[in-house]
Parts: structure tokens; sequence; C-alpha cells
């Protein structure tokens, strides 16, 4: 079995073409979903697992559930914006097709904690003792934390409709990590804060 992530896949949403033409360069909505889920299929087993970090689609809640029932895996959907915004997690037989729907969502992965969320946030639980953030919502638009252990798992930023989660942890991991207030001071703003008191 193996564990993939991903974010912001926006089924559905003709404008995200136009906004993000570097990884979605298809002529129209129907081009764009065969794609994404033709890629998905073609890397997700059914007893894989994908964590979904929010944004599913823009689509109706009935065509979102149609596409998601259509997607290989074990789905954990931790909400976006737009999956309130188009209804999708008040619709019972959506819903149905995910084994969580949550905000917010911390996992032990390979020996490392990982905390998920649609939106990257600048302090993390114990990101002061290595842990991982995962986000999306910012289609691969720099969030100024990409020197810490955090990366945005979207398919704006990756290029992957899904990513395995292994590579994400891999590549955070080359990241520092985010201390608290004064560990993450430069040695002069340190000088500064003792001398101007």
């Amino acid at each position: 079995m193996n564990t993939y992530i991903t974010s912001d896949p926006h089924f559905g949403h003709k404008n995200i073409i136009k906004y993000n033409p570097k990884y979605r360069q298809f002529s129209s909505i129907d081009e764009m979903d065969s794609s994404m889920m033709s890629s998905w299929n073609s890397l997700v087993k059914p007893e894989d697992l994908v964590y979904i970090l929010g944004d599913f689609a823009f689509h109706k809640p009935g065509k979102a559930t149609e596409i998601a029932m259509q997607l290989n895996g074990r789905k954990i959907l931790i909400t976006g914006n737009h999956d309130y915004d188009m209804k999708l997690v008040k619709y019972k037989p959506f819903i149905e097709c995910f084994e969580e729907i949550t905000n917010y969502k911390e996992i032990k992965y390979n020996g490392h904690k990982i905390c998920m969320m649609h939106y990257p946030i600048c302090e993390w639980h114990n990101c002061h003792h290595g842990s991982i953030m995962l986000h999306g919502h910012l289609h691969g638009k720099p969030s100024g934390l990409s020197k810490y252990r955090v990366r945005d798992v979207g398919f704006d930023a990756t290029g992957n409709v899904v990513s395995l989660l292994d590579d994400i942890v891999a590549d955070a991991l080359t990241g520092k990590i985010k201390y608290h207030g004064w560990k993450n001071m430069p040695w002069w703003k340190k000088l500064l804060t003792i001398y101007t008191k």
C-alpha cells in the first residue's frame, strides 16, 4: 500500500486553467478533469491512501461526487475554502466518498510528525521539534516558509496530480526546523534585543 497526497485539484474550475497554465495546459474543463482522473488512477491503487488538502472541485455536489467515486484509493479530505463554497461537505453522497473529512490532521508517518491543513501557517504543532507542515491553497505561489519543513503539495505547486507522501516528506526534511521566536532570530537581532531594552 502506498500513501499519496495532493491539494487543490479544482476539478471543474474553468478559470484555474487560465490562472495556472504551467501544469494545466488544457483546452477545456472536460479535458482537464479527464486527464487528472486518468493520471490519478494510473498511480493510485484501490487499497492506497490519499490525503487531499482541500479544494476538491468547483462542480456542483452531484458531479463532484461522481468524480470522487471514480478516483482510486481510500480518501481523506482536509477541507479547503471552496469545499464549503461549493457546499460539497454538506452533501451526504459526497461525504460518503471519504473515510474522513476534517479541517486539520496530524499523523505520525515513518517516525515523522506531519501536520496537514489547507492553508499554510507559520507555527504548527511541534515545529520546533522538527515536525512537518503540509498545505495547499497557494497554487505554487511563495509562502515565505519553504526554507523550513513546510511544503505546498498542490497540483499547481508540484506538477503532480498526486504525489507520494514519501517523496514530499523527504523533500520537507531538507528544510530547517522552525524554532519559536528567540531561536529563529539572527545573532545580530538577538544582540539588538538585549542591548536596546
